[in-house]
């Protein structure tokens, strides 16, 4: 499974030379990254792609993910899940995250 994430980030990364601005192949990345346990090249890909892609809400999703991953703080995290519902209210995912966060903080 690895060799299939470690592929799919060499073809993104040749995509990027030619396209450096493409949000959609930074998320692609970031999730490869992320896929790999790789957070902190996650989470550099997921904002390059908010920054060219405001309105990708899976973005704020997953950063918020990678942020709890990387036990960086529950409140940045909550951050990124709210501006998912600042985008779309209602989002499923959004709303699962935030509760699970917190939730998860009791044990």
């Amino acid at each position: 499974m690895i060799n299939r994430f470690e592929e799919a980030i060499r073809v993104y990364v040749k995509a990027l030379e030619i396209n450096e601005k493409s949000a959609e192949c930074h998320f692609n990345l970031a999730s490869a990254y992320n896929d790999l346990g790789d957070h902190q090249r996650a989470l550099a890909h997921y904002m390059r792609s908010l920054e060219l892609d405001e309105g990708n809400i899976d973005a704020y999703i997953c950063l918020g993910g990678v942020l709890e991953n990387m036990k960086a703080g529950n409140e940045k995290a909550e951050r990124y899940y709210r501006m998912a519902l600042e985008k779309e209210p209602g989002n499923q995912r959004a709303i699962e995250a935030l509760k699970k966060l917190k939730g998860g903080n009791k044990k």
